[in-house]
């Protein structure tokens, strides 16, 4: 069934908060998939975000052609700039709470390095 969920295929009484908890588990699932993929491969995350974009580019196009009545490439490049915009928009809300996080973690992860290095070295008595 298509919706204003971008064509989610799930029952038709689903509320939205049903659609936020299905597409977060779906969103983890993937994403820890492609993590376990990315290690497995030693990809970085700069290159697989770039194939990532790349793939969630082309399924958008591949949706908007079989999903749309009558297609078009203006009705195409439309999409493409409104749910980008979306993207963008969201990701800058959450941008300030993204870096605090990731600095935390990454001085969280010096400190835990520190103190590994400190004791193997440490003087035996």
């Amino acid at each position: 069934m298509a919706n204003e969920h971008g064509g989610y295929d799930g029952p038709e009484d689903e509320t939205d908060e049903e659609y936020d908890a299905a597409y977060e588990a779906h969103r983890t699932a993937l994403y820890d998939m492609l993590i376990a993929y990315a290690d497995k491969e030693e990809l970085s995350d700069g290159f697989m975000a770039q194939l990532l974009s790349d793939l969630g580019l082309s399924l958008r196009m591949v949706a908007y052609a079989s999903e749309t009545e009558k297609p078009s490439i203006g009705g195409l490049r439309d999409r493409y700039t409104r749910e980008l915009g979306e993207s963008v928009r969201e990701a800058k809300k959450h941008a300030a709470e993204f870096i605090a996080d990731a600095k935390a973690a990454r001085e969280a992860e010096e400190g835990e390095d520190g103190e590994d290095e400190a004791e193997p070295d440490a003087p035996r008595s």
